[in-house]
């Protein structure tokens, strides 16, 4: 690797992405005799520049900082210390990202807008609660391309899930990792609610951060509302306490959740999040997850595994292609 693309690849960790996403978004026909041309060295640029967000003209000459194209487009909640640099970072990434999902999704037939609670009758008809599978097919049935990142723009992996709007279309990404389905099911849920409350009308980018309580609607009315459309949506009702008691065992509150499920139309996973959310005995809730599920594995692998199915990749450009599978967790050709 010679000089220029050694602080090429300096260029872009000084700016705050990671060497994850700088290695994915690497062209994968990089090669020695590639180094010593002028026209791949430029092509270069701009492919990492197409990908990762970034201002193209910027990455051209070797003592100018690269800068990122979007930068004031998104909202972000429950920030804790973030820098702008790191911001936009996730921003432009995200942006970049979405448009190749979006393009690479067909599109919805338009139809009634809808609310949790319609989305919640139509999947209660076909199954006894809304489960995060359930979920996934409807927002790939509404057009909405939704993934689990793999790689993540910055070294810090704080954002749990965003919402994004590329013209009339939507994309959602979800960045928490669990072994357990009701943990992604509230984020994606929570997204939608983004999405068909209108949050995305302003700003094309919704990019929530981890946090542990249901957000206040004094503090921001925006995560209060997405926060209440995703508990309607999974439990039918506005408020996350639907259990009798305020104090159970782990294997009590397993048992009861798997017990009261059906009859609650209430997967019994949310059931045991229910708990935690209401009572903020997040351990015993936790730990009942263990004795809910009798199988654990990476929860992202499902959420990939339909998006993989779903993408149609001959839509968008070759050198997005491996680029895309990186961040979906995928190798080979689709």
């Amino acid at each position: 690797m010679n000089d220029s693309t050694n602080r090429l690849r300096w260029r872009l960790k000084h700016v705050g992405l990671s060497l994850a996403a700088i290695n994915a978004a690497w062209p994968a026909w990089w090669s020695d005799a590639a180094e010593a041309s002028a026209s791949a060295q430029v092509e270069l640029r701009f492919s990492l520049a197409r990908k990762l967000g970034l201002d193209a003209r910027s990455l051209l000459e070797d003592n100018e900082e690269p800068r990122f194209v979007w930068r004031d487009e998104a909202r972000f909640k429950h920030l804790s210390g973030e820098s702008t640099l790191e911001l936009s970072a996730i921003t432009s990434f995200g942006t970049a990202l979405g448009r190749y999902l979006v393009a690479a999704t067909a599109a919805s037939t338009p139809g009634a807008r809808w609310s949790s609670t319609s989305l919640r009758r139509a999947i209660l008809r076909r199954q006894p609660y809304v489960r995060l599978v359930d979920l996934l097919a409807v927002s790939w049935s509404l057009g909405i391309p939704t993934i689990h990142l793999r790689i993540f723009p910055c070294e810090r992996k704080r954002m749990a899930a965003m919402a994004l709007r590329v013209g009339d279309r939507n994309a959602i990404m979800l960045g928490k990792d669990s072994v357990f389905p009701p943990h992604l099911a509230f984020y994606l849920a929570h997204e939608l609610g983004h999405i068909g409350l209108g949050h995305l009308s302003l700003q094309p980018l919704v990019v929530d951060l981890e946090h542990p309580r249901l957000a206040s609607p004094d503090d921001d009315p925006e995560e209060a509302a997405a926060d209440r459309f995703a508990l309607e949506l999974l439990t039918g009702l506005p408020e996350p306490k639907v259990l009798p008691r305020s104090a159970y065992s782990a294997a009590e509150l397993a048992r009861v959740a798997l017990d009261a499920s059906k009859g609650l139309n209430i997967e019994p996973g949310t059931l045991a999040l229910c708990f935690g959310y209401s009572t903020g005995h997040w351990a015993t809730a936790n730990a009942a997850l263990r004795g809910i599920y009798s199988t654990r594995r990476s929860v992202w692998t499902v959420v990939n595994k339909i998006a993989l199915s779903q993408l149609s990749f001959d839509l968008i450009p070759d050198d997005a292609k491996a680029y895309l599978r990186s961040v979906l967790g995928a190798s080979g050709t689709p």
